[in-house]
């Protein structure tokens, strides 16, 4: 059985208009050339899909089954059709991009969701891992491009474009919070333990940590777990905390002391050089250095 695509279009023009004339005005044909097509596609199929007998045609209970179907192919030849005209025009048929949780941002989100419309055939492959992943992922050619925060030793040997700041606090839990009291000195940090994301960027804090216990967990939401639980002070982009802060289940915190008081991390976009981005690629590019962060 061979099927015409053109006679599948007809068919299920037909059927939502519930006319061939109808239908022919829809797919810019005559009413004899819907007609004859639909007639094509029941003698390629052994049976009727439509009924004659009154003055508009109804679909017989067998056509009612294959129309459903029928909907399904066309959007898939459209598919087809989407991505052969994006790869003829230079727009990517796919994207690879890792993010760091730390920057994956509610504005970010809202971003994907605008690319999903504005490109709605390409493949997107969101893959979310701490920065220091990323850039290995990146190095064996995994990902495309990555966004995180990077060392400066780190963009090297790579493009790079510096995207949006990330604004972020020194939060503990109350119980915590109020036995060190407020401001918190530095005697009194030394006593507790700091509670930070790995392959931190800003590294103005290491002249300090020597008289610090410093745990650094990969994944947030276990260092989110362990800072709510009172295990120590952390550092967190405000998005993650501020419903924590909210509810009082965290609270922000001072020191006596200003080097650490307050961060504002800046979301780096890395990839290869000489690599070719194209329509989509460029686009996502463009709204990453628009993007404003709360």
């Amino acid at each position: 059985m061979k099927l015409q695509i053109e006679a599948v279009r007809a068919f299920v023009a037909a059927a939502e208009n519930g006319s061939f004339t109808a239908a022919g005005r829809e797919l810019k044909k005559t009413q004899a050339a819907i007609s004859q097509q639909v007639q094509n596609l029941e003698i390629d199929l052994g049976f009727d899909l439509f009924s004659r007998v009154g003055k508009y045609p109804v679909l017989t209970p067998k056509g009612t089954r294959l129309l459903k179907d029928a909907r399904v192919m066309l959007s898939q030849v459209e598919h087809f059709s989407e991505q052969a005209r994006a790869m003829e025009g230079n727009v990517e048929p796919s994207l690879r991009l890792g993010v760091d949780p730390l920057v994956c941002a509610p504005e970010l989100v809202n971003l994907v969701s605008e690319f999903a419309n504005t490109f709605p055939h390409i493949e997107l492959s969101l893959f979310q891992q701490n920065s220091l992943s990323l850039s290995q992922k990146l190095k064996d050619n995994q990902l495309d491009a990555v966004l995180g925060l990077f060392p400066e030793r780190d963009n090297i040997g790579y493009s790079a474009v510096d995207a949006f700041q990330v604004a972020c606090h020194w939060v503990a839990s109350p119980q915590l919070a109020e036995s060190l009291g407020d401001p918190i000195s530095y005697g009194a940090l030394c006593h507790s333990r700091l509670l930070l994301p790995t392959n931190l960027p800003d590294r103005s804090l290491d002249p300090m940590t020597d008289q610090i216990q410093v745990w650094e967990v990969e994944d947030i939401n276990t260092l989110l777990s362990f800072c709510r639980s009172g295990i120590g002070i952390s550092c967190l982009p405000d998005f993650v905390v501020q419903h924590d802060l909210n509810a009082d289940i965290l609270r922000q915190v001072r020191f006596d002391f200003d080097r650490i008081s307050k961060f504002n991390w800046r979301a780096t976009m890395l990839w290869h050089k000489g690599y070719k981005f194209h329509e989509a690629g460029e686009w996502i590019f463009k709204k990453l250095t628009e993007l404003k962060i709360k």
